[in-house]
């Protein structure tokens, strides 16, 4: 078996003698035989596929890191998604209920003795609001101002329930519907200040305002992102299904 440098000490020989490298290539050929030389291009062409191999795992590894991700991504949207709605659409429902015009409320000035402390005891007002009912000379109105402030309050939680989710979760959302979930809360929260304040100033142009907003600008909002959310979860579905069966 030549060594390294036997093949060396040759070559240095060869051009000692002046020999150029066809001369050389050829005396390489005769000295060494073949077999030698094939050996040696099999080594080299072994020592490639080697090197190739790593790469292709290098490359398969990053590969699948990446797919990892996108579908933790995708599944975590997956799950968002639905809940974002629902929050969405519990606290447009009740923002929608409390700006309304069209009011609907029991009528408590027509009840008498029994019939009024029952429905009294159905309701969550605290005993001095039940008294303030009770010996109001406008019952109605008392109770419906007080059930205001209860519908109100409501309202206010759902939406914060809405926006803390958001803001929690609002990175896992395309940039677009994010911003579109920013924008509703924005057009909810000023309905519900208008009817808020319009409510306290007794102001009945105020309190329309709010209920313009939903109408004229919430509510086509409200679509845009039920069509998207239901987009989204129908992709996310179809994606599941393919590779369920790959």
């Amino acid at each position: 078996m030549i060594t390294d440098d036997q093949l060396l000490g040759f070559l240095v020989r060869m051009l000692a003698y002046g020999g150029g490298s066809a001369v050389i290539a050829y005396l390489l050929f005769q000295y060494f035989g073949k077999t030698w030389i094939e050996n040696k291009f099999a080594q080299r062409l072994d020592q490639l596929r080697h090197q190739q191999a790593l790469e292709l795992q290098r490359l398969r590894v990053e590969i699948d890191a990446l797919l990892s991700g996108v579908l933790k991504l995708q599944e975590k949207e997956f799950s968002v998604l639905p809940e974002a709605w629902g929050k969405l659409d519990e606290a447009h429902g009740l923002v929608a209920l409390l700006v309304s015009p069209m009011q609907r409320y029991d009528n408590v000035d027509e009840m008498k003795g029994a019939q009024l402390e029952e429905f009294l005891a159905s309701t969550e007002f605290t005993e001095s609001q039940k008294d303030e009912i009770r010996n109001s000379r406008s019952k109605g109105r008392t109770y419906q101002d007080i059930l205001f402030w209860y519908r109100l309050h409501e309202v206010k939680k759902a939406f914060g329930d809405l926006q803390s989710f958001i803001a929690r979760n609002g990175i896992f959302l395309p940039q677009e519907l994010e911003e579109k979930f920013t924008r509703i809360s924005e057009l909810l929260w000023s309905a519900v200040i208008s009817k808020e304040v319009g409510h306290e100033a007794k102001d009945w142009k105020m309190q329309s305002e709010g209920w313009k907003k939903i109408k004229e600008e919430t509510e086509p909002l409200y679509k845009s992102i039920k069509n998207d959310i239901q987009a989204r979860l129908q992709s996310h579905g179809r994606k599941s299904e393919q590779a369920a069966t790959d």
